[in-house]
């Protein structure tokens, strides 16, 4: 199977420490996206492939926006975003099995944990991409859905938006 990398340093809220929920901290989050590159290979049409810029934009929002506990729920999380089929009126490549791997190389002194999470669409649950106690995020299409105090949208295609809704 072909695959599309990425890899996505940036700094957010993310942990259980109290002083994880206060002060951002660097991540730095890695993506091997699996799929059928040999059409876009041959003819050019970037529509057979990921649109790289736009996971980088999705994979930002979830962190900074979710203000996660976990790295493992996070990365569940952008699993399920990469993995969902394109919205209606959007033509992409479907990947068909993703790896995110987060790393947190501050939080400890001497060592850097990490979690790697691989999955194909088995682990997809309709437009749901994540439910824990700090944070619920789902994908609708339609109109924007309406803003309130704890609830953050993100548009990731024509009348599409990945919509998060703070539970904590």
């Amino acid at each position: 199977m072909d695959e599309i990398g990425l890899t996505v340093d940036l700094a957010c809220i993310v942990g259980i420490l109290p002083w994880e929920r206060v002060d951002p901290q660097p991540l730095r989050i890695e993506l091997a996206m699996e799929l059928d590159l040999l059409r876009c290979g041959e003819s050019g049409d970037l529509s057979a492939s990921v649109n790289y810029g736009a996971v980088d934009d999705q994979v930002r929002w979830l962190a900074s926006q979710g203000r996660f506990l976990l790295i493992e729920s996070l990365a569940l999380a952008i699993a399920r975003a990469v993995l969902l089929p394109p919205p209606s009126g959007e033509t992409r490549a479907t990947v068909e099995r993703v790896t995110v791997t987060i790393r947190k190389p501050t939080v400890l002194r001497a060592s850097e944990p990490r979690v790697t999470l691989a999955r194909g669409a088995e682990v997809l649950r309709g437009e749901l991409l994540i439910d824990v106690p700090e944070v619920r995020i789902s994908r609708v299409t339609g109109a924007e859905p309406p803003a309130t105090a704890s609830r953050q949208t993100l548009s990731v295609g024509p009348s599409s938006w990945l919509v998060l809704d703070r539970c904590a």
